[in-house]
């Protein structure tokens, strides 16, 4: 493609991003469904956005992509976000969701996937790692329009921040099991020849959460230390920018996930920073270059599929999509509170706050992203497996992203003002 034409590709992406806004208002709806449409719109229906293009800046951009970029930019700027008081005190219920949340979506996808397309289980169990984080780029700007209840957002927004490490870690796994010895991590690999698969397994979980963690903890109080020897001012805008990017960069590396690391950091940064204006500033950049990552996100996600895409795997798209959203993720959630709580009754959130928080689940960017790595990796490695059910995978991948969000911008307003018709009011600009 000429560099006129892509530069034309990416300026319309900007300007169709900044019409989302205007457009949403009118309808009175969140922008990320006005995105999504826009990039089916101007990318299938109409193939003003090329579709190789699209997928170059969503996957292979900059050899990650831009996807993966933005995921860093948004986990760093929402991280400023969360309240140590809160996360201390729905701790327990974050880490259920996490945990066993994660393996309960990732074992009712992985056989309703097998049942639906024939496909291995193995290969199941790959399509559930995908499809088992929740997308925080997704819910933050939808909960910003409504009057959330504090506990609900604080389990909502951690359960989000958190579940894409664990996901991206079993995703890993599954890889290792199906393309065993392969270089896409050789952490895992000599991990686990050291301790043997199962043993090397639970290390290798451990090392990818706590390592990047406690070192992004640390980044974090040095950034404030440093800042109050040399009081970097609007300087400190780029340097937390390529601290975050040096961070992602150096962990993934060495085959550890960085983004416990960038939200760590991010979260030391928006809880102990002196609030003065130059850090106000540095957050208010980072809200902004947020919602630039998120809008470019969501419009290359419907940019990116094709015609012949939705033509073949519409039908089992929206099949995984609906048991997903009425079947994996509310037993998940009923499930990971009900064992948090411990029958404790005074620690129990009512029925209505559990369904609630069990339809507030999209798919979302990780989805996204980790849909494309299997059939690079089957090609690269000449594995028969991922190559056939690579393309399947991301294809329907998409379309349950697509058909998640749209369900949780259209719908969750609506169940917000139905459930808790006292305090879900719209917030005032």
């Amino acid at each position: 493609m000429p560099l006129q034409s892509e530069f034309l590709q990416v300026s319309l992406i900007l300007i169709l991003a900044a019409f989302s806004i205007p457009i949403a208002r009118k309808f009175s709806i969140a922008e990320v469904p006005v995105l999504i449409i826009l990039g089916l719109l101007f990318g299938p229906l109409t193939g003003i956005i090329n579709h190789t293009y699209a997928s170059y800046l969503m996957v292979s951009y900059a050899s990650v992509g831009l996807g993966m970029l933005g995921i860093v930019i948004v986990l760093y700027a929402e991280s400023h976000k969360i309240d140590f008081k809160i996360l201390r005190r729905e701790f327990v219920r974050i880490a259920s969701l996490d945990t066993l949340g994660i393996v309960i979506t990732m074992v009712i996808v992985a056989f309703f996937f097998s049942f639906i397309t024939h496909a291995p289980l193995i290969i199941g169990f790959l399509f559930g790692a995908i499809l088992a984080p929740t997308d925080p780029v997704t819910i933050i700007p939808i909960f910003r329009k409504l009057r959330v209840k504090e506990d609900i957002y604080g389990i909502v927004l951690g359960e989000s921040l958190f579940n894409d490490p664990v996901s991206i870690i079993f995703f890993t796994l599954i890889i290792a099991l199906i393309v065993p010895g392969s270089t896409y991590s050789p952490l895992f690999n000599q991990v686990s020849s050291i301790f043997g698969i199962f043993t090397g397994s639970a290390v290798f979980l451990v090392i990818q959460i706590a390592v990047p963690a406690l070192i992004g903890i640390g980044v974090g109080f040095s950034i404030l230390y440093l800042n109050k020897i040399f009081n970097f001012e609007n300087f400190i805008l780029g340097l937390l920018l390529g601290v975050v990017l040096l961070e992602f960069a150096v962990f993934s590396a060495v085959s550890i996930t960085p983004f416990p690391a960038i939200i760590a950091t991010g979260a030391i940064i928006g809880n102990f920073s002196d609030k003065s204006l130059f850090w106000q500033r540095e957050s208010n950049f980072q809200d902004n270059l947020s919602f630039l990552a998120q809008s470019i996100i969501f419009i290359l996600l419907g940019a990116i599929l094709t015609v012949q895409d939705i033509e073949r795997y519409l039908v089992v798209g929206v099949l995984m999509a609906l048991a997903v959203i009425f079947l994996a993720r509310p037993a998940a959630v009923m499930s990971s509170l009900t064992v948090a709580e411990g029958g404790k009754s005074r620690f129990r959130l009512d029925n209505v706050k559990k369904l609630f928080i069990s339809f507030v689940g999209p798919r979302g960017t990780v989805t996204v992203v980790l849909s494309t790595i299997p059939y690079v990796i089957g090609a690269s490695l000449n594995n028969a497996l991922l190559i056939e059910w690579g393309p399947v995978i991301y294809s329907v991948a998409s379309i349950v992203v697509l058909v998640s969000i749209i369900f949780l911008a259209l719908f969750i307003p609506l169940l917000s003002k139905n459930f808790f018709p006292e305090e879900n009011k719209p917030a005032e600009n």
